[in-house]
């Protein structure tokens, strides 16, 4: 086994980052994450991590908020290349 393959296993949170993705892009199709601003995926991300802290265990909310901020992230660079006239 390579180190690649044995250190895939000490990371179980992105195995559930990676679900977590797979089911929203099946219920979401099209990438429409894309058209939410980051500053509403914090907002989301912000909302998850609320209810966890209320104890709130019906969902995965500390996946989601880690989902939501990597996607408030990468629209952070999208939206500063477009004020930045990159595009």
């Amino acid at each position: 086994m390579s180190a690649a393959e044995s250190n895939r296993f000490n990371y179980p949170w992105l195995i559930e980052i990676a679900a977590g993705l797979t089911v929203g892009a099946e219920k979401h199709p099209g990438e429409t994450w894309h058209d939410i601003p980051a500053k509403e995926h914090a907002a989301r991300a912000v909302r998850h991590l609320s209810m966890w802290l209320a104890g709130d265990r019906s969902d995965k909310h500390i996946i989601n908020a880690s989902m939501r901020c990597m996607m408030a992230w990468v629209m952070e660079q999208e939206e500063s290349k477009k004020i930045g006239g990159a595009e």
